[in-house]
């Protein structure tokens, strides 16, 4: 059965600016301060402290009930044959350059949680729940470390580590990880390293933050990061010791840390903490930090929010801290955006045998960027129709200004989608809409695995997907626990531009491998073929080999034609007297036995006026 992609529109939001009494501290003092050097390590001692079968918290949600409703009303399509993939490259699809396993030493934990960063010089860090490892591009190992090695030490028997994040900073040429340690009051840290250079097998400069800073019975859970000019930004979600489900979570927390202060291993970090986020008197949770796309110059961050635990929901949290952690200015504000059409609890994931599912937890949102005063972001939701799982993927416009967003829903007819992550993939500051998107796959007859989606838009004209790529196909069922029950299949993906390539990015998801865990992939993506967008219409792929799409919204009724010159201002190709009305049309012009070289393909009217032209470039 052919895998298909299904968009569905969203209306334009309204949007209100709530001001909001939020608290902020400044005088937190670091936990514990040391240093590392990556490659003096006993491995085998370090995976001897590893906890077989060790599964993760599971992050705090108050969709339980909703999705036991939701999974109850769904039922199995007994699919007869396997998804088939597009196996040859089209206009759009990024292509596959390179792909193979993570390398993890001994057992990934549970979920694996996936991410990774990769630097100019080409170095990887991929970390799951339980380790790190450092790569090159060819994927031969460079070094590895268990998180627990990463502690050096200072942080005693550690009851969990667990929840990693890893980004690269191309301002500073550095990495940055964070993972927490500890899931009661009295363990509880915020672990960060900085590497002291741009080789991260060498020294790391290591802080842990209380994760109960504000006292109580406390400890937080899920990080989730992003990184500016100046600021290393943390959200976790403060949650009760011992607390049920419904009652456990407290608030969310932002972290502000100075970067400098962890690159020149200063003995404490400039931070700020902002807490109390509150809309309508109720905490504002899982919050998600909007990663700048290309330009890291910037005073403040922006950050996301929804109501994860909802059936169906319209709101969508739009947060800025406006200056940076050495401005005494520094401010939270928070603007409401509200959707006309809802987002939604997605229900479990059906695996290739009956009785097996996977967890695709709550609605949050997962991974956010912005770009050029437009953001877009990526979430899990339900698919209404047919109670399946999806990907909603937002763009809200004039950030700067009257906030307006919109969305759309990728989708399959055979699988379910789930823990999507985007980076911005443009080149220049006007390509604001240039996004690759990776998220799990699984399905009836496909077993969990990878796959990612390639996006733009430009000039106002209607946004153009690529075909869902598959990255990395499942080997087999994830069977980690019992029979008849929804297996922890991840609680996020990773993906990163590559900063000094254009065009490039590099991502780490995970399959269903031969022994029946979660194991970890790493794939990197090239858009080859950029989407020229012209004024009035669309030409792709440009440079074109066999084939030119031309994709054309008239406004009015017309009757039009193309050519295509040669350099020398002959006619070699030609559509001629096409009637069209309002809407969106594409034509074909077949290119194959053309010569390599520079052509020019314009638009004409009925009156014979030249609407637009553009270079078209033949291999």
């Amino acid at each position: 059965m052919r895998e298909s992609l299904f968009i569905v529109f969203f209306g334009i939001f309204t949007s209100a600016f709530c001001q909001t009494e939020v608290k902020q501290t400044s005088d937190i003092q670091v936990y514990k301060h040391w240093n590392i050097h990556f490659s003096e390590s006993n491995n085998g001692l370090e995976l001897s402290k590893l906890k077989d079968n060790a599964v993760a918290p599971a992050p705090i949600m108050r969709s339980h009930m909703v999705k036991q409703k939701i999974d109850a009303q769904r039922k199995r399509m007994h699919l007869k044959s396997k998804t088939s993939y597009q196996t040859q490259p089209q206009d759009l699809n990024p292509r596959k350059d390179a792909s193979f396993n993570g390398k993890p030493i001994g057992n990934a934990g549970i979920p694996n949680d996936n991410t990774m960063a990769i630097s100019n010089d080409g170095i990887i860090i991929s970390a799951i729940n339980s380790t790190v490892t450092i790569l090159n591009e060819a994927g031969e190992r460079l070094g590895f470390k268990t998180l627990y090695g990463m502690t050096g030490g200072q942080l005693g028997l550690l009851d969990r580590y667990y929840d990693p994040k890893v980004i690269y900073d191309p301002v500073a040429d550095r990495f940055i990880l964070v993972f927490l340690e500890g899931s009661t009051s009295s363990d509880t840290r915020i672990v960060i390293g900085f590497t002291a250079t741009n080789d991260p097998t060498q020294i790391w400069n290591f802080y842990a933050l209380n994760g109960k800073p504000l006292g109580g019975k406390t400890w937080s859970d899920y990080p989730i990061i992003a990184h500016n000019k100046t600021d290393l930004y943390i959200t976790v979600n403060l949650l009760r010791d011992n607390e049920s489900w419904q009652e456990g979570f407290v608030e969310s927390f932002i972290w502000q840390v100075n970067k400098n202060d962890g690159y020149d291993n200063q003995a404490n970090l400039t931070q700020r903490l902002f807490s109390g986020i509150t809309y309508g008197g109720q905490p504002v949770w899982s919050i998600c930090p909007v990663q700048p796309g290309l330009d890291f110059d910037q005073d403040y961050m922006y950050f996301l929010s929804v109501r994860p635990d909802a059936s169906s929901n319209d709101t969508v949290f739009l947060h800025k801290i406006t200056h940076n952690s050495l401005s005494p200015e520094a401010d939270h504000q928070l603007t409401v955006l509200k959707a006309d059409l809802p987002y939604g609890v997605p229900p479990s994931a059906y695996q290739p045998i009956e009785g097996f599912r996977l967890q695709t937890n709550d609605t949050r949102v997962l991974s956010a960027v912005c770009h050029n005063n437009t953001i877009h972001y990526v979430q899990s939701s339900i698919l209404t129709d047919d109670i399946r799982s999806g990907i909603y993927h937002g763009i809200i416009t004039s950030i700067k200004g009257k906030p307006e967003l919109k969305g759309e829903i990728i989708s399959s007819d055979v699988l379910d989608f789930a823990y999507p992550s985007i980076t911005y993939v443009g080149k220049d500051s006007f390509d604001e809409h240039a996004m690759v998107i990776t998220f799990s796959h699984v399905g009836e007859q496909d077993f969990a695995g990878t796959s990612a989606i390639y996006h733009t838009k430009k000039r106002g004209l209607e946004r153009l997907y690529s075909e869902i790529i598959q990255v990395k196909s499942g080997d087999s069922l994830i069977n980690t626990f019992v029979n008849d029950t929804a297996e922890r299949w991840g609680d996020y993906t990773d993906i990163q531009r590559k900063y000094n390539e254009d065009g490039v990015v590099w991502l780490c998801g995970s399959y269903g491998d031969s022994l029946g865990k979660n194991n970890v992939w790493i794939s990197k993506l090239r858009v080859k073929n950029e989407v020229i967008v012209l004024d009035k219409f669309i030409a792709y792929p440009n440079p074109v080999n066999t084939s030119l799409t031309i994709s054309v919204n008239f406004p009015t009724v017309d009757q039009v034609s193309f050519q295509l010159v040669n350099m020398l201002g002959e006619i070699v190709k030609e559509i001629k007297d096409e009637h069209v009305t309002q809407g969106n049309y594409e034509f074909l012009l077949n290119t194959a036995d053309l010569s390599p070289g520079q052509y020019v393909l314009s638009l004409y009217s009925q009156s014979g006026e030249k609407l637009n032209t553009q270079k078209i470039s033949v291999n």
